[in-house]
């Protein structure tokens, strides 16, 4: 049985435990905001990759294509509008309501467009209310627009203000941007470790305690020791996904962070005291039958967004996610 993560992650999460160490013991601590303001670059008089008003027709469109689409159960078109973790997800979302996936009711969005160069990837950031709560999404242009990462702000979270310049832009942080606490290329990783390991980890410095990172491991192991007595043998890890973060610079000198995890939970019959392994209500759609006796498997998308305060432990504010699918022996 595995403990308390992987070897992988962890040896991640030592490394940027070591770098953040070094920058704080040396004699060259961070640039105060003021600092870092005052050495900004003059905003660039060149025209921006994507216009304030492109970012606004291409959600407009997407909002009334994802509601046509979601009316008629069109499962393959919605697909056809979605990249990256949301292929997967919106997939899901139509296969386990038999494709009568829920609509939603938009409020009025305001827009994070990042300056970018053409010959760059090309995306920004709608906030907009949905429903009862407030959605973050962020779309990306290939041959078209399509939403890449959507996450839900939590009940008490509020989004930091983002730094824009003059003419509204905002400033982009790169993935392996050193003025900011965390740089945005190990957000996932750390995250990935803590909630394997929980307070005890090497991450635990650096990512806040709350329901998506210290809580889960806890909830982790508590399902380890309970399938452990009926038999079974429980497991569940997080990897970071493979797919595009995206992170913009905040008015106090941090970050705002959007990227996505992948969990699979494993569950094995080892004693067979119980001839059949017990299956997440949310999973069922995804099995092709309704018993496994040895072995089942439960594979998840997680969209997450993270504030990086200049000096203090990330904090996830956003999350969406869900099963997308499952398998058995």
């Amino acid at each position: 049985m595995r403990a308390y993560g992987r070897r992988g992650w962890a040896a991640v999460a030592a490394g940027v435990l070591a770098a953040v160490t070094a920058c704080s013991a040396s004699g060259d601590p961070r640039p105060s905001l003021a600092a870092a303001t005052a050495a900004a670059a003059p905003t660039p008089t060149s025209a921006p990759g994507v216009s304030l008003s492109e970012a606004a027709n291409a959600f407009s469109e997407y909002v009334l294509t994802d509601d046509l689409l979601r009316d008629a159960g069109d499962r393959r078109m919605a697909r056809e509008i979605t990249r990256d973790g949301r292929v997967d997800l919106v997939n899901a979302e139509y296969a386990s309501t038999r494709d009568r996936p829920a609509r939603h009711t938009w409020g009025t969005p305001s827009f994070l467009v990042p300056r970018l160069d053409a010959n760059e990837l090309l995306w920004f950031t709608a906030v907009v209310p949905r429903d009862d709560r407030t959605a973050v999404l962020t779309f990306v242009k290939g041959t078209d627009w399509r939403l890449s990462s959507l996450s839900l702000l939590l009940p008490w979270a509020k989004l930091p203000e983002v730094k824009r310049d003059a003419a509204g832009y905002a400033e982009v942080v790169g993935l392996d941007d050193k003025s900011v606490q965390i740089s945005p290329r190990y957000v996932a990783p750390l995250h990935a470790t803590i909630a394997e390991r929980g307070p005890t980890g090497i991450a635990a410095n650096l990512v806040a305690p709350g329901a998506y990172t210290t809580e889960t491991a806890a909830t982790i192991a508590d399902n380890r020791t309970e399938a452990k007595t009926d038999g079974f043998r429980y497991d569940s890890i997080f990897t970071p996904a493979d797919y595009p973060v995206y992170a913009l610079r905040t008015v106090d000198g941090g970050a705002l962070v959007q990227y996505s995890l992948l969990r699979t939970t494993s569950m094995t019959n080892v004693v067979f005291v119980n001839p059949f392994l017990p299956i997440p209500p949310s999973g069922r759609w995804a099995l092709a039958r309704d018993n496994y006796s040895q072995t089942t498997k439960v594979y998840e998308t997680q969209q997450y967004i993270a504030a990086l305060p200049p000096a203090a432990a990330a904090r996830v504010i956003g999350y969406d996610g869900a099963i997308t699918r499952a398998n058995g022996t």
